[in-house]
């Protein structure tokens, strides 16, 4: 006799998880999931605990932006408030929503702007009673996460705007100015160069007549 699941939130748990992670799987290619560890998590940029504060609808580009209040800030440098771009229209579009809580990973796109994935471990905190069915990837709950992360990083301070100004310029390329006696020194060593020219063209045709 084939078992029969009593329990009808169980057999909506099972039925739910098969069809979300059937849909995932077929419609964004993202690396086989891994229960979460600090390996995985050193990956990224910026891990952070926040609620999300407004929502700046889809571009043209298919980019939506997620406006945080960072809670606890375990990994990279950012601002209490931050935005974060995120996939809005593709096959591998993340669903956010005003006042919801995240563990978000980021990296960043460039310096100053970063940017979240469906296929990261990113994950929202349910309340009322939702299934939080990352805790099936994850191995771990919601609270638990954010005690490992915690155990993981510490809490990291927030920086301020002069600060994050002050890392970006020590990222950039550096095109450094020589001082002015080393354009002076520069200057000289080109007209020397060029007198030598000079004379040795002048010599050549003085030469090149007397044949």
């Amino acid at each position: 006799m084939e078992p029969i699941i009593h329990d009808a939130s169980m057999k909506s748990l099972l039925i739910f998880l098969f069809s979300f992670l059937s849909l995932t799987s077929l419609a964004c290619e993202c690396p086989p999931s891994e229960p979460l560890s600090k390996e995985i998590a050193d990956k990224f940029d910026v891990i952070f605990y926040g609620r999300i504060d407004s929502i700046k609808p889809c571009s043209s580009d298919g980019i939506g932006t997620a406006y945080f209040t960072i809670i606890n800030l375990y990994k990279g440098a950012a601002e209490q408030h931050v935005a974060v771009d995120y996939d809005c229209t593709s096959e591998c579009l993340m669903s956010l929503a005003k006042d919801e809580s995240w563990i978000i990973y980021a990296v960043y796109q460039k310096f100053d702007l970063l940017t979240v994935s469906l296929c990261s471990p990113s994950r929202k905190k349910f309340t009322g009673g939702e299934t939080d069915h990352y805790q099936v990837i994850s191995q771990k709950s919601f609270d638990e996460e954010n005690d490992f992360l915690q155990q993981s990083f510490g809490i990291k301070a927030f920086s301020s705007h002069n600060e994050l100004n002050d890392k970006q310029r020590e990222m950039q390329p550096h095109n450094e100015q020589p001082s002015a006696w080393g354009k002076l020194w520069l200057l000289l060593v080109s007209l020397a160069v060029l007198a030598i020219f000079f004379i040795v063209i002048k010599k050549f045709f003085k030469n090149d007549k007397q044949v």
